[in-house]
Order: C-alpha cells, then sequence, then structure tokens
C-alpha cells in the first residue's frame, strides 16, 4: 500500500500518503498485541498521520498560494476552481474517459486562472503569470505529497530492516 499510494501522487484526485498510511495502519491494528516490526508503532503513526493530514491541506491551498504569489487576485482563484471543475467534465467524453479526467484536472485550473485573470481586467502577460502561478503550487504540492510518502517507505523499510537485524543477531 506504501507504493501505491507513492505512485498514486502523481494522479490528480487520488489521496496517496492517505493511501501509503493505510498499510502501517492496517499491519499496527492486527498485530497491535505482538507487533513485530519495531517502529511501527502509536508514536510513529500519529507524527506520518498529521504529516498526511497537512500534505492534503497544504495540496487544497497551494494553487491559490501559487496563483496569488504569481500575481492573480481572486478572479484568478475563482477561474481556477472553476477550471478543475468544468475541464475534467469537458473533457472526459472525448479524452478517453479517465485519461482525458486527469489531463483536465492538470489543464484545468491554469486556463481557468487564465481565463479568469483576463476577464476580469488584467492584461495576457498578468494572466499567464496568474496560470503559471497555479501550475507552480500544483508542482509544490506534488512534491510535498511524494515527500511524505518517500518518508513512509524508508520508515517502513527501516522498520523491517531492524526486524531482520534482530532475528540475524539472536
Amino acid at each position: 500500500m506504501v507504493l501505491t499510494g507513492t505512485a498514486c501522487v502523481f494522479v490528480p484526485v487520488t489521496p496517496g500518503p492517505l493511501i501509503a498510511i493505510c498499510g502501517p495502519l492496517v499491519y499496527f491494528i492486527f498485530t497491535q498485541a505482538e507487533t513485530p516490526l519495531p517502529y511501527i508503532n502509536i508514536i510513529t503513526l500519529s507524527i506520518f498521520g498529521a504529516a498526511v493530514i497537512a500534505s492534503f491541506i497544504f495540496d487544497f491551498l497551494s494553487g491559490y498560494w501559487g496563483a496569488v504569489k504569481f500575481g492573480a487576485t481572486w478572479k484568478g482563484g475563482i477561474g481556477a476552481l472553476v477550471g478543475a471543475i468544468i475541464f475534467p467534465l469537458l473533457i472526459a467524453p472525448i479524452g478517453f474517459g479517465v485519461p482525458g479526467a486527469i489531463a483536465g484536472l492538470l489543464i484545468g485550473p491554469i486556463i481557468g486562472a487564465f481565463v479568469g485573470e483576463y476577464l476580469g481586467g488584467n492584461t495576457c502577460g498578468g494572466s499567464a503569470r496568474a496560470g503559471l502561478g497555479t501550475l507552480v503550487g500544483a508542482i509544490a504540492a506534488t512534491l510535498v505529497k511524494l515527500f511524505v510518502c518517500v518518508a513512509m517507505l524508508a520508515w517502513l523499510i527501516a522498520s523491517l530492516v531492524a526486524l531482520v537485524w534482530e532475528r540475524a543477531t539472536v
């Protein structure tokens, strides 16, 4: 599940970090009485749970922050939101279903921010910067989610190595 969650980081709308933490969480729940993996405990699960929640909050706000950092107004933010909703619905029927919807989720907010800013009276260059800011925010969110998932994967590998080391020295 950690590997699946890490791979899902690159697919819009899929909750990669949430999928990734489900593996160690389920393992902990079903082996709580005699947990053989030494680093999977309530403390580490709580820390990674907080990291997963933080990554979702960052993912939700990063497109807006990126657009504002690049000069967007609230009109660009509304345009990005509308684009994120409408483009998957428009492209999915002509873009082979799920791949079209994913493409719509990738380009919809960028085009929406551009159109929102342009219709709001911004110049073409200013509108393009707002769209670029939305893209930069989305990339930053993906990197944060990837970091959380890779950290969980390293945590799980370290726990497995510690278990093997412990059993090899006994």
